[in-house]
């Protein structure tokens, strides 16, 4: 889940993560979870192209697909960290 909100802004980032919930959904043998997953893999590249991506969504079947989270602070962090580190090496 973590791996989903730091990398959801990303494509590749984005949908890896989905792949790996699904994965582990199949491998709990969790058919709620597998089938929300494969919603959620459809809605990737339409969520990336009109830009309708919720920040800090944790990606589960369990909240709404569209729904805003707050995020956690230590990801609150390593993000604006991330960004920073970003912008300092553009420099």
């Amino acid at each position: 889940m973590a791996a989903h909100v730091v990398g959801q802004n990303r494509f590749a980032l984005h949908w890896s993560s989905h792949v790996a919930m699904l994965q582990f959904a199949l491998v709990m043998r969790n058919l709620p979870e597998a089938v929300g997953q494969l919603f959620r893999l459809v809605l990737v590249p339409l969520g990336h192209l009109f830009d309708r991506l919720p920040a800090g969504n944790t990606g589960r079947s369990n909240v709404n697909a569209f729904a805003p989270m707050a995020l956690a602070p230590d990801l609150e962090q390593l993000i604006a960290d991330t960004r920073q580190m970003g912008r300092s090496t553009k420099r």
